[in-house]
């Protein structure tokens, strides 16, 4: 057999095992993570795209689901009196032994329990930045209160293939298929059969690849906080009912004038520049694989924003001749924090305005300028300067 033939070979069998392994009749999460399958399917792409598999396998998107069994040193909580906020908010109210699955490796983990009819939250999160326990932010705490289950109000987005009529999925995290689609046809060819090539969609049809789980809003049955059924080169808005700004007023997901307040919301800021009305996508400065840079940046942020940019088109703006480049650089004013809390998520907008913004209990003005770096001042103060300096 020829090495094409035979890698082709291989690779069919191992995705009909684990097509078959994943559609365990009645099988649900635990049982899925347990079996190994957490990364199996996007293992069998790596077995002939291995420069791509080694960029993911590093990226948070294909390990952030945890199973304490079989991997317990990635629990990074702690239980115990020394440990800070642990009297607060978990004393009494779970212990270490109830934890069946975990979720986050970078600024936070939750907690999840096993009941006969799925996971269920606990009721406090890790800070693994802080190394302390910390109250579930407003959004987590709504998961609990309307008694979702993981599988009901999470697995779309944090597993590959979701299904919820079925509670089953083929792959835990976000695996090669969740952007290329269904790849069997691909596999059982050697590669002859074409699979999707998020370059060849639309930009922002390619930015709902993103989207899918990068946005808040409902199902259109209105049962899921997640896309039902959507498949990579559907349009978002056709599969999802997204969460949209009032600009005329704060709400709890968006700032007065279209900035994000929640994360996880980039693709409805982003849907909302002017960036996607000339035909950009977040692979523009984002490579889905992962890279070496911050946040699977290109490359540093300035040299993305310059290579559209030019220095005597920058130059025109009186704002830009304010600060030093080492003092501030273009997302601290363009994609500026947002939630001024800044909790266990700091929240950039990706509508890429320099933002201004009421507090509508607080009667407190925020802004970009405010929000990290000008601490002592208000935003009242903000926006007057910005005036001045005539920004848009």
């Amino acid at each position: 057999m020829n090495p094409r033939g035979l890698c082709a070979a291989v690779v069919a069998a191992a995705l009909a095992w684990a097509a078959a392994a994943g559609a365990t009749p009645g099988g649900v999460a635990h049982v899925t993570l347990a079996s190994g399958l957490a990364q199996s399917r996007s293992r069998t792409c790596g077995t002939c795209h291995n420069p791509e598999f080694s960029l993911w396998i590093r990226h948070p998107h294909s390990h952030f689901l945890i199973d304490p069994d079989r991997d317990p040193r990635l629990v990074k909580a702690r239980w115990g009196k020394r440990v800070e906020g642990w009297a607060e908010h978990v004393e009494g109210r779970f212990e270490r032994d109830q934890v069946a699955l975990a979720y986050g490796i970078i600024q936070i983990q939750v907690y999840f329990r096993r009941d006969p009819d799925g996971y269920r939250l606990l009721p406090a999160q890790w800070n693994l930045a802080r190394r302390r326990w910390e109250p579930l932010p407003a959004s987590l705490e709504a998961v609990l209160r309307k008694g979702l289950t993981w599988e009901d109000g999470c697995a779309g987005c944090h597993t590959t293939g979701y299904d919820p009529t079925t509670r089953t999925f083929p792959e835990a995290n976000a695996g090669c298929s969740a952007c290329h689609g269904d790849g069997q046809a691909h596999a059982d060819s050697g590669g002859r059969e074409p699979i999707l090539r998020p370059t060849t969609l639309t930009p922002l049809t390619r930015a709902a690849l993103c989207g899918a789980c990068h946005s808040r809003g409902r199902s259109l049955d209105g049962k899921h906080p997640y896309p039902v059924g959507f498949r990579p080169g559907d349009r978002l808005e056709a599969r999802f009912e997204l969460i949209r700004p009032d600009p005329e007023r704060t709400t709890s997901h968006f700032w007065r004038g279209g900035a994000e307040r929640l994360p996880f919301m980039e693709y409805q800021g982003f849907v909302e520049s002017r960036h996607a009305g000339v035909g950009l996508s977040c692979t523009t400065c984002h490579l889905p694989h992962g890279s070496e840079y911050p946040h699977s940046l290109r490359r540093r942020s300035e040299e993305i924003c310059s290579g559209c940019h030019e220095e005597s088109e920058l130059a025109l703006v009186p704002a830009h001749q304010r600060h030093p480049e080492d003092e501030a650089g273009c997302i601290d004013c363009h994609m500026a924090v947002t939630n001024p809390d800044r909790g266990a998520y700091r929240v950039r907008t990706h509508s890429l305005r320099v933002w201004v913004a009421e507090d509508p209990e607080g009667g407190r003005v925020y802004s970009a300028c405010t929000s990290v770096c000008h601490t002592d001042r208000d935003g009242t103060w903000a926006r007057k300067r910005m005036e001045v300096w005539r920004v848009r």
